[in-house]
C-alpha cells in the first residue's frame, strides 16, 4: 500500500479488526522490504568489492 492509499483511508470509520489487519499487513510489507533492502545492500557491497579488486589489477598492468 502506498502512502497515497493510506492518506485516503478514514481511520475513524475502520473497525478495530480492520485497523489490526491493516497494521499487520503494513508491518509484513515493511519487514519484506527491509529484507529485500538488506539483500540489495549485501549485493552492492559485493559489487563494490569486486570493482576495487578489478581496479587494483588494472592499475598493476
Amino acid at each position: 500500500m502506498c502512502r497515497f492509499a493510506v492518506d485516503l483511508i478514514d481511520f475513524e470509520e475502520l473497525t478495530a479488526a480492520q485497523r489490526k489487519a491493516l497494521l499487520k499487513d503494513l508491518q509484513k510489507r515493511r519487514d519484506a522490504l527491509q529484507a529485500q533492502l538488506e539483500g540489495v545492500n549485501e549485493s552492492l557491497k559485493g559489487v563494490n568489492q569486486a570493482l576495487k579488486t578489478v581496479q587494483k589489477v588494472s592499475k598493476r598492468r
